[in-house]
């Protein structure tokens, strides 16, 4: 009889058999665990929870006996194939990991579930999507929802045309679209009355449309020949990358309405989102115009064209194809950055949902929760977006 075998009855106990003290240490601890984990839901559990706890059961002393066989077999020079022992110790592995994660999966799913206040959320839902707009009061406006799609499809078919080495074409749909978007909106965002979601998505287009240009201009500015350009650009940067967003924005709500009057706190907290978020764009766009080679700017001197015509037509269409994916990763920041907002009382995603939990008392948990997951919803899909440019840029090099 293979010793190793002893693993069927005490997980980890044939590897010690077989000298293979590592393996049997980790499934000692593993049957450990999934014993404490699933005994008490085979023994009262819900019939799913006993089916997934029954298969991770049997896949860990399986596994481990199985593993244990193989692993002795090596020892004895009875395997020609080396690979297999490990091959199945992976494999095995691969599966109790698999169904301990299912069975927790599912426990936590079914507490979730089980939370008294979900209706609560549900019936507040509509407020942390579009805020006040939900209200009887506000019906008559509701049709300017519609702003969003002319923003949609100007962000779209001005990204595909990007993608197609269009860039001026499709930066150009790409603020058209926004622009118009913010006039059919605006009346329900500066008496705010549109708040939550689609608040924050307001605010992040905001910022990044007016941080791209300032951006690019001290990103560009970074890296000029002038001394007083240079400088200037280089101060900028740093001095709001080592600053606080929260302190910014706490800066132009307090100072601008002092220059512009009262009413102008919307602009501050806009500002100070595209005012930030241009200080890491500008590291970005210098960063991409530096990986380029100098003999790009050389050679287009050397055709006639001035250092700004080089700049314009030559280096810096070059430079946005490898600036695309950390761009979209600084928007990824920015949309996060909004939930800040709500500090000033801007009902956003955040503050929509910190409203909507100290009203009703006995649902915070479920609320933010709620919260999180549609910020995780939203920034997941962006961080796709950013991983297949990424994709992309590879396959064309």
């Amino acid at each position: 009889m293979n010793i190793g075998a002893l693993s069927f009855v005490i997980p980890g106990v044939g590897q010690f058999a077989v000298q293979t003290l590592f393996l049997g240490i980790q499934y000692l601890l593993a049957a450990i665990t999934v014993w404490l984990v699933a005994l008490p839901i085979l023994l009262s559990g819900p019939l799913e929870g006993r089916i997934i706890a029954l298969a991770l059961l049997v896949s860990l002393h399986v596994g481990a006996g199985i593993t244990a066989i193989a692993w002795k077999q090596r020892a004895d020079g009875l395997e020609k194939n080396l690979a297999k022992a490990p091959r199945t110790y992976r494999l095995w592995s691969n599966v109790i990991a698999g169904l301990l994660v299912l069975l927790l999966v599912d426990l936590f799913a079914r507490w979730l579930l089980s939370l008294p206040s979900w209706s609560a959320v549900a019936s507040n839902l509509t407020f942390i999507l579009i805020g006040k707009l939900r209200a009887p009061s506000n019906a008559e406006d509701l049709w300017r929802l519609w702003g969003f799609v002319p923003l949609m499809i100007g962000l779209v078919v001005g990204w595909n045309l990007f993608r197609a080495k269009k860039g001026l074409l499709g930066l150009v749909l790409g603020f058209v679209g926004v622009i118009i978007g913010t006039v059919i909106l605006w009346p329900i965002i500066n008496n705010q009355v549109l708040g939550g979601l689609a608040m924050s998505v307001m605010l992040a287009l905001w910022g990044i449309v007016l941080a791209l240009p300032l951006g690019m201009l001290v990103g560009i500015g970074r890296i000029s020949e002038i001394p007083v350009v240079r400088i200037s650009s280089t101060i900028w940067i740093e001095l709001f990358r080592s600053i606080p967003f929260v302190a910014v924005i706490f800066w132009f709500y307090i100072c601008l309405p002092y220059v512009l009057g009262q009413g102008t706190q919307l602009y501050a907290v806009v500002l100070a989102l595209a005012i930030f978020t241009s200080s890491y764009i500008g590291e970005i766009v210098r960063a991409g115009l530096q990986s380029l080679p100098k003999g790009q700017t050389e050679a287009s001197r050397s055709l006639g064209l001035s250092g700004s015509q080089a700049m314009i037509q030559v280096v810096l269409p070059q430079a946005i194809q490898n600036m695309i994916p950390p761009l979209v990763g600084q928007f990824i920041s920015l949309f996060k950055d909004t939930s800040l907002t709500s500090i000033v009382s801007i009902l956003e995603l955040f503050g929509a949902g910190r409203s909507v939990a100290n009203r009703l008392g006995n649902a915070t948990f479920e609320i933010y929760l709620t919260i999180a997951v549609i910020y995780f919803i939203v920034n997941y899909s962006l961080s796709r977006l950013a991983a297949s440019l990424e994709g992309a840029k590879a396959k064309e090099r």
